[in-house]
């Protein structure tokens, strides 16, 4: 399986921002941007200097990549961004957790099929 696309630019934070579903946990934001196209699903991450020190936010990234690339492993999503702001939490918890916190919040981000 390939890596996970990485988003950089700081306009598609900014879309995804704008213009997401957006869903909060207690480990982490999760802002989804549904685009138009059937591209692979990009990932944004982020943590500000509330969740620690570098060594303490690389981390929390690391857990949450690896969590998105677990769950598209088994179901790939096309056409949209993730952008997850992490949480002070989501450095020490189990890994299970985040794997369900981000299922949860992609299940809550769904737009509904009319």
């Amino acid at each position: 399986m390939a890596a996970v696309q990485m988003i950089r630019s700081s306009a598609d934070f900014a879309r995804a921002a704008r213009l997401g579903r957006k869903w909060s946990g207690a480990l982490f934001t999760m802002q989804k941007y549904d685009r138009s196209d059937d591209l692979p699903m990009r990932l944004g991450l982020t943590a500000s200097r509330k969740v620690g020190n570098a060594i303490i936010r690389n981390r929390a990234k690391r857990r949450l990549k690896e969590a998105v690339r677990l769950l598209i492993k088994n179901h790939p999503r096309h056409g949209c961004d993730l952008v997850l702001i992490a949480r002070t939490a989501v450095a020490r918890v189990p890994f299970a957790q985040i794997q369900d916190d981000l299922a949860r919040g992609l299940k809550m981000t769904e737009i509904p099929k009319a």
